[in-house]
């Protein structure tokens, strides 16, 4: 009698310990997936912080250039009338 629960003992840890490497497998991989996720987030924001457009022309052909410095510096020709 004693030897059967030692076997059913035996078998409930084995059980869980094969179910608990179950869970750590998933979770490891949901968290793979998470990071990868996190890293092509910013480096699409990054891509997109770096191609801004810090001039930009109006319809008189006038520049203007932003720097984000100073205050907004016109580059071009200048109407006399």
């Amino acid at each position: 009698m004693e030897d059967k629960e030692n076997n059913n003992m035996s078998w409930w840890l084995e059980e869980m310990v094969e179910q608990s490497k179950a869970n750590a497998k998933r979770w490891f991989i949901a968290w793979i997936i998470t990071l990868a996720v996190l890293f092509c987030t910013n480096a699409y924001w990054i891509y997109q912080f770096t191609s801004y457009e810090y001039v930009s022309q109006n319809g008189s052909g006038v520049n203007s250039i932003n720097t984000g410095q100073q205050e907004e510096v016109n580059i071009g020709t200048e109407n006399e009338d």
